[in-house]
């Protein structure tokens, strides 16, 4: 049946798909609003308004999908943007944004000093909507929202981000507009921070990243280059390791990064506009209570400012201009569509 005659075997529209506001209550969580997102493919997700819009919680047909890190959902009160202070309130969940005037490491630049992956994923989002656009028979949610990282005497940005979830489809696109409000040229990064953990990742699943070229991010992780595509059992000993991959991009300058979890017969796959999200991070940790796979497009290189500024990766918005980001998450159900996604991909 389709979603008109599918209506006349229901009281209301939330048994077919639903969008519902809430607000937690304990904890370093107290007073988050979160978008609870539920559609009739067996697709449930999260959208927390007060910390960037962002993705804490993806499960399908109650499978998990994302990693969330020991602290939790985190109130953005509690933030930190000291050197490493970020990951005390980190809930990496399936996607943390980063940015919007730094990305990756902290830093010194020109004088001023920048914290872990900068502001933005602990802004409360204002002018939020959330609605379920009724459309023949493919309604779709749409939740909205803008989030502004500036300051006085300072750059002003502004993020724009529509997510769109349609009623039977295996998909969340996620679109990013970041505008310079302000009146002088202002550096711009961005990072997707797409976090895979238990039980879509485990020491069975399968990685796929079309890499043309793929770079260590330190001597370390030089020595683990050999089996990036491999996830190890959970080890207490393991040290992080990440990766630049230079994907291959398709006929639409498009390009994609997948887990594929045989035993499930479950994956995600992460399709990428590389017309402006040019580079690529993977970030592996196999740790005991840390087990992560990082699959994070980006416009930028991560080792700090000053780095992005000499490798040319830094980008930059002049007053009033405005850059897009597109980004598809789409679950995969079974082998057959883990194959056919990397035929695609190898074309």
């Amino acid at each position: 049946m389709n979603y008109q005659e599918e209506k006349k075997y229901v009281g209301h529209r939330d048994q077919l798909m639903r969008i519902k506001r809430f607000r937690m209550q304990e904890g370093k969580a107290e007073g988050v609003e979160l978008l609870d997102v539920q559609n009739r493919s067996g697709m449930h997700f999260d959208v927390n308004v007060s910390r960037g819009m962002d993705i804490p919680y993806l499960d399908f047909c109650g499978e998990n999908i994302g990693f969330v890190s020991p602290c939790g959902i985190v109130s953005p009160e509690y933030f930190d943007d000291k050197e490493l202070g970020f990951l005390k309130s980190f809930t990496a969940g399936f996607l943390t944004t980063c940015g919007l005037k730094v990305a990756g490491a902290p830093c010194e630049y020109e004088g001023t000093f920048y914290g872990l992956h900068g502001n933005l994923s602990h802004i409360p989002a204002e002018e939020v909507s959330a609605v379920i656009e009724e459309n023949g028979d493919s309604p779709c949610a749409v939740m909205k929202g803008k989030v502004r990282d500036a300051v006085i005497f300072g750059d002003k940005m502004c993020l724009e981000r529509e997510i769109r979830c349609s009623y039977k489809e295996r998909k969340i696109t996620l679109k990013d507009r970041v505008t310079n409000e302000g009146f002088k040229r202002v550096r711009q990064m961005i990072l997707y921070h797409c976090n895979i953990g238990y039980p879509v990742l485990s020491p069975d699943s399968e990685i796929f990243i079309p890499a043309l070229e793929t770079k260590a991010r330190n001597v370390h992780a030089q020595e683990g280059i050999d089996s990036w595509m491999k996830v190890q059992e959970a080890d207490a000993d393991y040290e992080e390791m990440c990766y630049y991959h230079k994907l291959k991009p398709d006929e639409k300058n498009h390009s994609v990064a997948a887990v594929y979890n045989p035993d499930l017969d479950l994956g995600i796959a992460i399709e990428i506009d590389l017309s402006t999200l040019d580079h690529f991070v993977q970030w592996k940790m196999m740790g005991a209570g840390d087990y992560v796979m990082g699959l994070e497009p980006s416009n930028s290189t991560i080792d700090g400012i000053d780095d992005a500024v000499k490798n040319g990766s830094m980008k930059y918005l002049e007053p009033g201009e405005t850059r897009e980001y597109t980004l598809t998450f789409h679950i995969l159900k079974g082998r057959k569509e883990f194959e056919e996604l990397k035929k695609r991909t190898e074309k």
